[in-house]
This record gives C-alpha cells, structure tokens and sequence, in this order.
C-alpha cells in the first residue's frame, strides 16, 4: 500500500507538471498575440517565444510538432481574429496554414536536440535559425504568404531595422531568448547589449528641407469629393495623395471628362497628384495603378507587384521602379528635383517593392491604400504598422493615404508624425524630407533571412543525413 500510494502521488505531481506546462504554453500564446496592435505589449513577445523554447527543450518532435502547431492556432486565432469578419469559418483553416509553420519550427527544434545539439550555442543558434527560416517562408516565400504578426514586426520601434530589417530584428530576438533558456547568459547578455548600443549608433541621413504634403482620406466617394477635398489643403502643397481605387477603372480611357479634371486640379494647385486608378490590359484584364500627374501631365505609373490573395485585385505588376519628378519651383522653399516611388498598399507588406523603389533611386515613397471600411478597427491598427515598418528599414519618408485609414506621414525612423484615424473622411496635412542615401538594410540587410534559411536548410539535412537520434532519455520517457 505504501508503494502505491507513493506511485499515485508520483503520477499525480507528474500529471499537474504537464498540466502546468501546457497552460503556460497557453499563455504565452495568448501573450504573443497581445504584444501586437492594438495593444502593442512587444515584451510578451520575447517572453512568449522564451516558453516555447522552454517547453521544447524536453519534448520530442512530434511532440514539438503538435506544440508549436497548438500554439500557433492560439497565437493566430486571437492576434489575427479580424480574418473571421471576412472569410467566417474559413478562417480555421487559414489560422491552421499559418500554425503549420511554428508546428514546424517545434518539430526542427525538438529534432535537433533529439541528434545531439543538447546545449550550448550551438543549440541556440539554430533555434534562432530555425524561428527565422520558418518565419520567413510563411512570410514572404509560400503561395499563402501572410507577412503580419511575425516577432521582429512586434519589436517597435525597431532599433536595427534600417540594418538587418524586421525578419533579422526576429532573429536576434530569438537568438536572444535561445541562449537565456539554454543558460548562455553571456551569449544573451553581448546579444542584448549589441542590439542596444546598435540602435543608438545609427547613423543619420542627410535630410533636405521639408516640404508640405496633404493626405485626402475618403472611400468609394465620387471624383467630385476628393477634388474638393483637394482644394483644402494648404497653399504650397507639393504633394497630394489619394488612395488606392480612388478611381476604380482606367481613367485614361474614360470619356466622362476624369482625366481632365484631374489634371486641371493638379495644374492649378500646383501639386504633384499621385492616386490609384486601374490601367486595361486587353479583354477583361486589368491592372491596379498608381498614377502620377504633374502640372497637367502624367509622369509615372505602377503596376501593384503584390495583388491580395483571394481578391479580385487584377493582373500583377512586373517592375518596382522610381520615377523623376520636379515639385515646388514656384514655392518659397527649395524645389525637390529627384525620383519618387508610388508603391500600392500590399506592396508594402512585404519586403521586396519599397527596397527596389528605393534603390532604383526613389528619395520619399507616396502610396495609395485601401483599409476598407468593413475592416474591424484592429485590422486597420494592424495594417499601419507594416508601412512604418518599411520606412524605418529603407529609411525613407512615406506618405500613406488609406481610403478608411489609418492614413500616416512617417518620418525616415518609421514615427507617424502625422495619421487620420480609421472610419474619417477628410484631409492630412503634414511635412516630410526627402533622402537620397542608402540604408544598409537597402543594399545588402535584406539578405538576411536568405542566409537563415540557407543555413537552417544544410544544417538540417546534415542533422537528419549525418546524425543518428539519441535513445529517449527518461524526461522524454515520461511524457509518452
């Protein structure tokens, strides 16, 4: 009888200590979603990947599996629950895409320590390695693509960014908390301290003198209103921005005296007009368009590169180029004479069409947005985050017109200095610089999480080709 009921309290501790464990994963899943807008608690985000690792560290891979895919479900389900209002039980499935991906990282983790990466730096590395090449894929590489809620997005305001951008600012992040549940604590300490004293050793671009700019926000309003929205902003405005679809077909080809309108307003106000128009292609194609008008004339033009996945968003752009522009010669101000980009709203979730712009020469970026109106607010506190985002690793001004917000003028640091709240119509007005030098993130950062992934890649095929598994310890054992 003593032994049995010393082996029922056994059982039963042993039990509470799985229970407790699992409800802390919980947690911290909960916690990651909450370290995004609205809420923006970005140090729950550290902790929660921290209770991951933990909880992987004495777990087999298809344990792994199954604890990195619960965790994403909660993570994605509750950081991401606007995707209910649009797809309804549709978006269990599309939370399940997004959680194969820490199921993954679990599944990676777990394997590694399993063939004999046990402690060290070793293991810290490619935990960060492995956070950082899943990440990405789910980010930027799968069909499905969906660049929200990733750990280096969570971290603003992003000290590094304009160096090794939002998926290098994760991966060290990650590294970070690897090495602190590893107990490489002088690893995590030079980690941590190299962060910070990077941050505060950016470097400063040279800025020209601000000019004005005016923001018109408004959805699915007739030409006549954004016009006349137009007409308010302030005298010696050089740059006015409409959203995406302001104009929701090809106004070149329209007879209805569009065009013409436009191109009278942008003659009498002086202003360089940069809104989202579609451009024909030839039977029923199309594509979304950036148009740029000055003094009566049209001196540029985008195609969107990154159409929204199960939309109607037209035929996809194949270049992400700047144009030249003159603004302001008859202002009191020194005129800008330089290139400009006119990314178009998903372009700017991902990483690729600011960093080209910007390299083709583009000094400041103006973009036409559309936040629909049906967007629940969160949606639309969550989306303004990504333009400030590319402009703190490009290092470039953006001016964002959103159709139901938020609309945003964000310095080179990726700081509104300026927005118009979700669900308004009516007018921004603010200042912004142009720049012509080159972030490091612009001309080689960005590689980043290429290098990850390449390293993760031959480090696991060398793991599973190479090294045999370790018979089960009696940790291990004793969770079957």
């Amino acid at each position: 009888m003593g032994l049995a009921h010393k082996g029922g309290i056994f059982i039963s501790w042993r039990f509470m200590e799985h229970a407790n464990r699992i409800l802390l994963l919980v947690a911290s899943a909960v916690g990651y979603a909450f370290a995004f807008p609205p809420f923006g608690w970005w140090p729950l985000a550290l902790l929660s990947v921290g209770v991951l690792v933990g909880f992987l560290r004495t777990a087999l891979p298809m344990h792994g599996l199954v604890a990195g895919f619960g965790w994403g479900m909660l993570a994605f389900g509750i950081g991401l629950s606007w995707i209910w209002n649009i797809f309804g039980p549709l978006s269990i499935l599309l939370w399940g895409i997004l959680a194969v991906f820490p199921a993954v990282f679990g599944w990676l983790v777990c394997m590694a320590q399993q063939r004999g990466i046990k402690t060290g730096w070793p293991l810290a590395l490619f935990i960060a390695l492995a956070w950082t090449g899943t990440e990405f894929v789910r980010c930027e590489l799968m069909p499905l693509k969906f660049p929200w809620m990733n750990l280096g997005l969570a971290l603003e305001p992003w000290p590094l960014a304009s160096w090794i951008g939002v998926y290098g600012l994760g991966f060290v992040a990650a590294w970070m908390m690897a090495a602190l549940v590893t107990r490489r604590f002088r690893l995590a300490a030079l980690l941590m301290t190299g962060t910070l004293l990077g941050g505060l050793m950016e470097l400063t671009p040279f800025k020209s003198f601000g000019f004005p700019v005016t923001i018109i926000q408004a959805e699915t309003a007739p030409l006549n209103t954004y016009l006349e929205l137009s007409r308010q902003a302030p005298a010696h405005t050089r740059l006015i921005v409409w959203p995406e679809y302001a104009v929701p077909k090809d106004v070149r080809l329209s007879d209805a005296g569009e065009l013409t309108a436009i191109q009278d307003l942008t003659i009498s106000s002086k202003a360089l007009l940069v809104f989202g128009t579609q451009t024909r292609l030839g039977g029923a194609k199309w594509q979304n368009t950036a148009l740029a008008i000055n003094d009566g004339v049209i001196i540029g033009e985008h195609g969107k590169n990154h159409t929204v996945h199960l939309f109607d968003d037209g035929e996809r752009g194949p270049t992400a180029a700047a144009f030249a522009a003159t603004l302001g010669e008859d202002a009191i101000e020194p005129p800008f004479r330089g290139k400009i980009g006119t990314p178009i709203c998903f372009d700017c979730d991902f990483q690729d069409v600011v960093r080209r712009m910007v390299l083709d020469g583009a000094q400041f970026l103006a973009v036409p947005s559309m936040d629909a109106a049906s967007w629940s607010a969160k949606q639309h506190i969550q989306h303004a985050q990504l333009f400030r985002l590319r402009s703190a690793e490009n290092r470039r001004c953006m001016v964002v017109a959103a159709s139901s917000g938020v609309s945003q003028i964000i310095d080179e640091n990726g700081r509104t200095t300026a927005s118009l709240g979700a669900m308004q119509q009516g007018v921004l007005s603010g200042t912004i610089s142009s720049i012509s030098e080159l972030a490091p993130f612009t001309r080689w950062g960005w590689l980043t999480p290429w290098i990850a992934l390449a390293a993760l890649s031959i480090w696991t095929v060398w793991l599973l080709a190479f090294s045999k598994p370790k018979m089960p310890q009696p940790a291990d054992v004793s969770l079957n």
